[in-house]
């Protein structure tokens, strides 16, 4: 009778163990992984329960994400969207930081930066290539960024500050702005397949070939 007892005591630990994990529980080939179809669940898991904002901010960020499994399918919800008002601040606080620098102004489009500052440096080219690649250790690398220390175009940058690609004729005065700030020193090429602005070589872009075409 006891033998019987104990058979099935273990019978039931073993049932409700395995009913402990569903299909959507799935984690990843490692079980460490991210199931895409539970996002929602896994937003708040970031950072140690307890700490303040100011504590997370001190946190390491990590993310897995794993096909799921069967359907290989790719599709992980909306594609990540770039906060331009937000990276302009980023970037210049990061061109702040340089003692040279005495005011500086970031216009992030969708796919150029465009920033204007102030500085007392002597060497104008090797400050331009300081600034820019500032800018561009922030910014996804198909973006162009274009940087002038000529301060009368602190003005001409701040009146895009409210527009966006849909503002009618945005792309025509935009080249133009470009085509000004590049009298002003660039920096040294971004590689050896790329230009100053980070354009690469044979690219379509026409503030490159409308200064070729001169």
């Amino acid at each position: 009778m006891k033998e019987l007892f104990m058979t099935v005591f273990l019978f039931s630990i073993l049932g409700l163990t395995g009913c402990g994990m569903t299909n959507d529980e799935y984690e990843g080939a490692n079980g460490n992984g991210v199931n895409p179809t539970k996002t929602n669940e896994l937003e708040n898991q970031a950072g140690t329960r307890g700490e303040g904002q100011a504590e997370r901010m001190d946190d390491y960020g990590y993310t897995r994400i794993q096909s799921p499994l069967g359907n290989g399918s790719r599709i992980f919800g909306d594609s990540p969207k770039i906060d331009k008002k937000q990276l302009s601040t980023i970037i210049s606080r990061l061109v702040m930081q340089m003692e040279e620098v005495n005011d500086a102004a970031t216009l992030v489009t969708s796919e150029e930066v465009l920033i204007v500052y102030d500085t007392d440096a002597e060497n104008r080219n090797q400050m331009a290539d300081k600034v820019k690649r500032s800018a561009i250790s922030v910014v996804p690398r198909y973006y162009h960024v274009y940087v002038s220390d000529d301060t009368t175009l602190f003005e001409s940058i701040e009146r895009y500050k409210n527009l966006d690609d849909n503002t009618e004729n945005v792309e025509s005065s935009l080249n133009a702005l470009i085509k000004e700030m590049k009298k002003s020193p660039q920096g040294k090429r971004m590689s050896e397949g790329e230009d100053e602005n980070g354009v690469h070589d044979g690219e379509m872009n026409d503030n490159k070939n409308n200064d070729q075409a001169k």
